[in-house]
């Protein structure tokens, strides 16, 4: 069994200018379009939207990994349990490029207020 971790902090500021420079276009890339249904509905949507990108850059962190091109960040989806707890699902690509098995666990944390958001992954191999 081995443990991998990856842990990322984003500045929702810098991310809510980034998007309105390029007018949206960067959501489109990075995002699924559950994430973007998900981040619309809130009230402090910006907030949502720099934890999963927190999310993704800590998976790649923790899988050792680095995609050059944004779009690939849409390939590492976060969803909610029914509880609210969230998780990781991964496109077949991604999953082989990180070679992430069946088997294998995914534990993700997010936290966020109004300047900062964060991520922890922790993937145990088995």
């Amino acid at each position: 069994m081995r443990v991998l971790q990856g842990v990322n902090l984003v500045e929702i500021s810098k991310l809510e200018a980034s998007v309105k420079r390029q007018k949206g276009i960067s959501l489109k890339r990075m995002f699924t379009p559950a994430e973007r249904d998900y981040c619309a509905g809130k009230r402090m949507k910006f907030e949502h939207y720099a934890a999963r990108l927190a999310a993704k850059k800590a998976f790649l962190q923790a899988v050792g990994i680095n995609l050059k091109k944004k779009d690939a960040f849409a390939g590492i989806e976060v969803r909610n349990e029914p509880s609210g707890k969230p998780r990781i699902e991964l496109s077949p690509r991604i999953r082989k490029i990180a070679g992430i098995m069946p088997e294998d666990q995914i534990e993700l944390s997010l936290a966020h207020e109004r300047e900062y958001a964060i991520a922890t992954v922790v993937i145990v191999k088995r």
